[in-house]
């Protein structure tokens, strides 16, 4: 069994948000050597995103950094001047990835964009990841979660009875951009070994957003007809579908194509499949609040969630709970399947954090602390460079 799928990659993060730090925490997590390269003067910006161990604002227990950083090294380095760019580029020419998301053209003012660098590292994979890509006219504005919700189309879809939309929970966005663009990395990786050439990747965002399923592109091209808007997020269910309360919490309740037969067998009563209201499904949504009242509401206010789902399962319909996040770590599945992880960080403690979705069974993802702020200035510039004594570039605020 080896390090890791993917120990003989070295890969430079740039970035400072959640979308380029999700991405190379997956490099991190198969053995990846990724060295997150932060401002000098106050580290990326992704350590400044609470929440913060007791509610104390600090670069080094800030959430978002915690888990998304945890494997990395970080060196402390300004680019923007000769000394500090001549470092950069001297870890580029022996970097297989690097990844950023500055604003488009921003690091090749620098000296430091695609163009520039392949000179030095003809094989490099130059990962960027922006909210609008790097071209059309949009490419120069900022953006938020909400900015990206909106362009893309995922906020019009969750309009509630025509009342003002809400945006998904969380950085949902950031994320799917991330994993956009780790997959998009790869790709560029298995064509490098038959050309042995590198590329540059541009990540949209936007784009990353509107191709996910939320804002169901390809069913408005075939049927010229906008997704249903979702229901509210605290919206109970109608007529056999949607969010129920039960004895001690919720369930979301999907009985899937034809599954109406199984929801009354579930119900106790299989000859209920031949009742109007389960072989109507237009008279059903008319007449939803009595057929809750009817079959389902007494079915539901007597058992629990696992009850209710596990029977539902049983009978092939996808049922779930609606859990909590304070519920996920103690969730049996999870448990079982050691999902989380406990890490010991120096400043901030010890904590549970998620581990990796995917499972390797020759070579298992790895999940270790954070680093602080420079902590691996001397290790990374001393391995991948031959520097011994940083005291001069120390002195000059390079680092």
């Amino acid at each position: 069994m080896s390090d890791g799928a993917l120990d003989d990659l070295l890969i430079l993060d740039l970035s400072h948000g959640l979308a380029g730090a999700y991405c190379t925490k997956w490099f991190a997590d198969l053995g990846a050597n990724v060295v997150m390269v932060e401002p000098a003067d106050k580290g990326a910006s992704i350590r400044d995103i609470g929440p913060f161990k007791n509610d104390e604002p600090n670069q080094e227990t800030g959430a978002s950094h915690l888990y998304l950083n945890g494997g990395k090294k970080s060196i402390s380095l300004s680019f923007e001047n000769d000394e500090g760019k001549s470092l950069l580029n001297k870890l580029i020419a022996k970097a297989d990835i690097l990844v950023e998301d500055e604003a488009p053209g921003r690091l090749g003012n620098l000296g430091l964009g695609f163009e520039d660098v392949c000179t030095l590292n003809d094989k490099l994979i130059y990962l960027s990841i922006t909210p609008f890509g790097q071209t059309g006219p949009y490419r120069d504005y900022p953006s938020t979660e909400l900015t990206l919700a909106a362009f893309s189309g995922t906020l019009a879809v969750r309009a509630v009875n025509g009342k003002r939309p809400i945006r998904m929970g969380g950085y949902q966005g950031m994320y799917i951009g991330g994993r956009i663009a780790f997959l998009s990395a790869m790709g560029a990786l298995l064509q490098r070994d038959v050309t042995e050439e590198g590329q540059h990747v541009d990540v949209s965002l936007l784009e990353a957003i509107a191709g996910n399923d939320m804002a169901a592109p390809t069913t408005y091209s075939y049927t010229g007809i906008a997704q249903v808007p979702l229901p509210s997020a605290n919206a109970r269910g109608r007529g056999g579908a949607g969010r129920y309360p039960c004895k001690d919490g919720f369930v979301d309740v999907l009985p899937g194509i034809g599954g109406l037969k199984k929801l009354a067998a579930m119900l106790g009563d299989p000859g209920l499949a031949e009742h109007e209201l389960f072989k109507n499904h237009a008279l059903r949504a008319e007449k939803a609040e009595e057929f809750d009242a009817e079959f389902m509401e007494p079915f539901f206010s007597t058992r629990t969630r696992a009850e209710i789902v596990e029977a539902a399962q049983a009978k092939g319909m996808p049922f779930s709970y609606v859990l909590t996040p304070d519920e996920l770590p103690s969730e049996p599945h999870l448990v079982e399947r050691e999902f989380f992880v406990d890490i010991e960080h120096p400043i901030a403690g010890k904590l549970a954090v998620p581990g990796s979705p995917a499972r390797l069974s020759e070579t298992p993802p790895h999940l270790s602390v954070a680093p602080q702020a420079g902590e691996s200035n001397e290790t990374v510039l001393s391995e991948l460079l031959g520097l011994t004594d940083l005291s001069s570039l120390e002195n000059q605020g390079v680092l």
